[in-house]
């Protein structure tokens, strides 16, 4: 009998990892599903406004590294969490 056999038949399933299947949304998850919205702006500003683009996409791609800039090395994730503090989340 296998150890995976030998825990279900206790009724003692193990998940993979210590939060697999809990819903745990930080605010780099946030973070990172919002950095294409800056060049989806940039394309929808340049069809209403009939700025070129290039030009459109090109500034909306500057701030979505801009924001990515600030995640990565100004405000990075860390092993205390996203202000600093052990065992914090930002929500």
């Amino acid at each position: 009998m296998g150890v995976l056999e030998g825990d279900f038949m206790l009724g003692q399933i193990q998940l993979p990892s210590g939060n697999a299947g809990v819903p745990n949304v930080t605010y780099y998850d946030l973070a990172l599903a919002v950095l294409p919205l800056p060049l989806l702006l940039g394309l929808l500003v340049g069809k209403l406004f009939g700025v070129s683009p290039q030009i459109s996409v090109s500034a909306g791609a500057t701030l979505s590294a801009i924001a990515l800039g600030h995640l990565l090395f100004r405000d990075p994730p860390t092993r205390r969490g996203p202000r600093g503090r052990f065992g914090e989340s930002a929500t």
